[in-house]
């Protein structure tokens, strides 16, 4: 069942209800804006997820005077993922008390709830540098990977990926690819495994990354964190190479932890 026109005017009013509040400290209507479990990503940030209403209100309170004065957020885009939810990015501009102000993007998933509209899931990401996607380097882009794997958003992958990029699997195992070429099966091979897996993806901890003879090359040492329907809370280890051309992705080695994925679904590597 698709968005209705309804659907989506309350999915803004709810966007926008967040500055409000916020910026007249009714944190104790924080309900009005979130799930019981939201899980509110500021890793961008160094600071981890906070999970649940409380854990937000905490956080809000402890931060004080470094909180902005004004919260303006703009550029709102809906993608429904079925009637009752959808990915909801936005804009953010944050201006402090002493005049200065600050860019950031807002990613959302919003849930249909019996009294409206909640956000279940929000990552922050900072904007910290103009910058031409022809000329973004393999962290930007790395960056840009993980958002679009977070958001679960085709769309996002399909702008990252050069159109002949190659993405290998050197670690596999029955039933499973050891390399998919071009764009177009890349990004069906990966939006499949959404739909297939119970594995939900909350955020990604950078373990470390490493510069090689290539500019256009880095080996990223990462964990993916996040939920599985099937097990719970689970610390997914996997290195990368990845290789950018033009901003695109042209090449990336996914090392992936095979049994950490077995057990992360509930089965036998």
């Amino acid at each position: 069942m698709a968005l209705t026109e309804q659907d989506r005017t309350d999915i803004t009013d709810v966007i926008h209800l967040h500055g409000h509040l916020t910026d007249a400290g009714e944190l104790d209507r924080a309900d009005e804006l979130f799930t019981p479990d939201v899980v509110y990503d500021l890793d961008d940030f160094g600071l981890g997820s906070l999970h649940g209403i409380a854990a937000i209100r905490a956080a809000a309170l402890a931060a004080g005077d470094a909180n902005p004065v004004g919260h303006h957020v703009t550029n709102i885009l809906i993608m429904p993922i079925d009637g009752r939810s959808a990915r909801v990015r936005s804009k953010g501009i944050g201006v402090k008390a002493d005049g200065t102000a600050g860019s950031v993007v807002y990613d959302d998933v919003l849930i249909r709830q019996a009294d409206g509209w909640r956000i279940s899931r929000r990552r922050v990401t900072a904007g910290r540098a103009a910058l031409d996607e022809r000329e973004a380097g393999p962290r930007a882009v790395l960056e840009r990977w993980r958002r679009a794997a977070l958001m679960r958003s085709p769309e996002d992958l399909r702008r990252l990926y050069a159109p002949d990029a190659v993405h290998e699997f050197p670690f596999t195992g029955p039933g499973l690819p050891s390399r998919l070429a071009g764009r177009d099966e890349i990004v069906n091979w990966i939006t499949a495994g959404w739909r297939d897996h119970p594995l939900t993806y909350e955020r990604y901890r950078t373990l470390a990354i490493h510069d090689t003879g290539d500019p256009g090359t880095i080996v990223v040492e990462q964990e993916a964190l996040g939920t599985s329907a099937a097990t719970g809370e689970f610390a997914l280890p996997n290195l990368l190479v990845l290789t950018v051309r033009d901003g695109r992705i042209t090449r990336l080695r996914d090392y992936v932890n095979l049994p950490a994925a077995a057990a992360a679904l509930g089965g036998d590597a």
